[in-house]
């Protein structure tokens, strides 16, 4: 490991078991910082292996419901059913930090009004169909913020791990090998110059 490039005296030193307590400091936070959002990484797998069975389950009877709708009504009823229908409400999107991380929070707000159908125009199919198309819509508005912070997550712990990495093999070895280098050369020094003085009091002591 590479010294650092500094002048072996005692500003020097102080200054570098400075920096050395702030790197410190600073892996033990970033240490802290990689296994919050680790633990985010495995709780938002967990939540998003979840959100798609659930969505893709929905969606398949939805379908299923739909498809008897039509064998009821026909494709034709159907299809000026779905032309009355209200356009959705929009999707709202704000965020939340963990540890500098924006992660999103969507929210679709939706009263589930009454379907703008009358009852000789429907049928329970098609009723059916409605509600868990409604349904999957929510679990797929979940799944995708769910994904969205996922990406964001795994992003910055990558880069998390490679701070830690640096402090801990390249920056932190650095600083304390340089520290040992420094302290053995100014205890070699204030040997040098005890010694020193020591002989100069001898001659003194001697006389001419």
């Amino acid at each position: 490991m590479a010294r650092l490039p500094l002048p072996t005296t005692k500003s020097n030193l102080l200054r570098l078991k400075e920096d050395l307590g702030l790197a410190q400091e600073g892996r033990q936070l970033l240490d802290e910082k990689r296994e919050v959002i680790l633990r985010e990484v495995f709780s938002h797998m967990e939540d998003m292996r979840r959100a798609r069975a659930e969505a893709a389950s929905l969606l398949t009877e939805a379908y299923k419901e739909l498809a008897a709708a039509c064998a009821a009504l026909g494709r034709d009823q159907i299809a000026r059913a779905a032309l009355a229908s209200p356009p959705l409400a929009e999707i709202s999107v704000q965020e939340r930090s963990l540890f500098g991380v924006v992660l999103p929070l969507l929210n679709w707000e939706t009263k589930d009004p009454s379907p703008p159908w009358g009852l000789l125009s429907s049928s329970l199919e098609l009723d059916l169909a409605r509600q868990k198309f409604l349904a999957a819509m929510r679990r797929l508005i979940e799944l995708a913020e769910l994904e969205i912070a996922f990406q964001r997550l795994a992003v910055e712990l990558r880069k998390t791990q490679k701070r830690v990495n640096a402090l801990q093999n390249l920056l932190i070895p650095q600083y304390r090998e340089t520290l040992t280098y420094m302290e053995d050369g100014l205890e070699e020094r204030e040997r040098e110059a005890l010694f020193q003085l020591k002989r100069v009091q001898a001659r003194r002591r001697e006389g001419p």
